[in-house]
């Protein structure tokens, strides 16, 4: 049985005061409104209506249970006009987790034009390395880089990013362009370690179809932070590999020159991921959909 249903059929028949008028007014069969009452009356075990051949009278069970009922549907109608005008107009909170390089260097940049489509969201974006847990900690969805390892999660792939090997112009003038990636061992390097790695030092990779390359360096310096990985390398203290989408305006701008350029470092794939409920909230909904659009005009980023 249709609970919401019968409880609207009942209601109707009281206020009409027949089953024939109530059947009219709902657009249904005779038949089927005294089915939908029985079996209310069946599953309730209570007598809710006195039926004569001309009228109907409501029991004093039975007038309870209106009262009730009518309150009941009246706050399920608010609720769900509640929800039809936040799909129109989303709102509240959308808590996010993203990679530090890709919540400083892509997401934050172009947050106002989030807010300015959907100036009712507010964004909780936590910027870090670390490995979220989703459920326990109520992130609504997180952004990341690499492998993905939730097996119970919903994970889109949105773009991907390659890497750059790159150094200021005065170390390039100093120590002069290397040919291989094995020239780098007498440059100052900067090297980084990775928290999802349980802090293991991140190699130097390179490919140029020859089966993979990660040459052994001599850091002049480790940092366990992206941001601070790409102010060493900007400060002049050593050659960094860098994703593509963090080093390319300074490349640009000529604070870094890229080397081994024919050398490539593989593609590092990003995920949204998220719980996979069948009904995401407005909020939610909107906020990842602008994610994905964001990846894909970004020629560094998107998944081709």
């Amino acid at each position: 049985m249709d609970r919401i249903t019968a409880m609207k059929t009942f209601v109707r028949v009281v206020e009409a005061g027949t089953f024939t008028k109530a059947a009219d007014t709902l657009d249904m069969p005779n038949a089927t409104v005294t089915r939908l009452i029985q079996s209310l009356e069946q599953e309730l075990k209570v007598r809710l209506l006195h039926r004569t051949t001309r009228s109907v009278t409501v029991t004093p069970e039975g007038a309870s249970y209106y009262e009730r009922v009518v309150r009941l549907l009246a706050e399920l109608a608010d609720i769900e006009s509640s929800a039809r005008q936040s799909l129109a107009k989303p709102s509240g909170k959308v808590r996010v987790d993203a990679a530090t390089a890709i919540a400083t260097q892509v997401l934050i940049p172009a947050l106002h034009e989030f807010y300015a489509e959907y100036p009712d969201v507010e964004v909780e974006l936590g910027a870090n390395n670390r490995h979220a847990d989703l459920v326990s900690e109520g992130i609504d969805c997180v952004i990341r880089a690499g492998a993905v390892n939730e097996q119970l999660m919903v994970a889109r792939r949105i773009g991907g990013f390659g890497f750059r090997t790159c150094a200021t112009p005065a170390l390039v003038a100093r120590h002069g362009t290397p040919e291989t990636p094995e020239d780098l061992a007498r440059w100052p390097t900067v090297g980084m370690t990775a928290a999802r790695a349980g802090g293991r030092l991140l190699p130097f990779r390179f490919d140029a179809g020859t089966g993979g390359s990660e040459p052994a360096l001599a850091h002049r310096l480790v940092v366990n932070d992206t941001n601070s990985y790409l102010a060493a390398g900007l400060a002049g203290l050593g050659a960094i590999q860098a994703p593509t989408y963090a080093v390319d305006a300074a490349i640009k701008a000529g604070r870094l020159v890229p080397l081994l350029e024919r050398w490539g470092a593989g593609v590092t794939p990003v995920h949204v991921i998220y719980a996979p409920n069948r009904y995401l909230s407005a909020k939610v909904r909107v906020f990842i959909d602008w994610v994905v659009a964001l990846f894909e005009r970004d020629e560094t980023l998107r998944r081709s």
